[in-house]
């Protein structure tokens, strides 16, 4: 297994491919929703990889202003979910995160996934509310070393 954070082509092609299948094929968000214009070539893609060809996992880094960063578009492959690489993601992005300067995650997370947010150390402080067509609360969690 290897996580890779970077913004280079065939990583942020893995990203996209993972958002695709999750998101617009699984999930029916309209591709032109789920792909915005965060979606950058600077823009810096989180990506579990269990063999090299094989992306399972994936998030997007965007920083905020207030040493917050964002963990947005976070999904796992279908046939990968419940054995915990998401939540490996996740913390190797928040270490990335504090090792980079920030102080604070956050996650704009719908409501059928709170509970894994919750179970990462997230705590709700706003929502829900509607966004593109889901139910969605603000997920926070202070970034510690360990």
């Amino acid at each position: 297994m290897t996580i890779t954070f970077s913004n280079d082509a065939p990583n942020r092609a893995a990203a996209y491919a993972l958002r695709q299948a999750v998101f617009v094929e699984e999930r029916a968000i309209p591709a032109a929703v789920e792909f915005d214009d965060k979606d950058t070539d600077e823009r810096l893609y989180g990506v579990l990889y269990l063999k090299p060809a094989l992306p399972v996992a994936t998030l997007r880094l965007e920083p905020q202003a207030d040493q917050t960063m964002r963990f947005g578009r976070v999904c796992t492959r279908k046939a990968y979910r419940g054995r915990g690489l998401g939540r490996q993601l996740l913390t190797a992005a928040e270490k990335w995160a504090l090792a980079s300067g920030f102080t604070s995650g956050r996650i704009d997370g719908e409501l059928s996934a709170q509970s894994f947010y919750e179970q990462c150390g997230y705590r709700v402080t706003a929502g829900p509310f509607e966004e593109d067509g889901a139910s969605v609360v603000i997920l926070k969690k202070t970034l510690v070393k360990p």
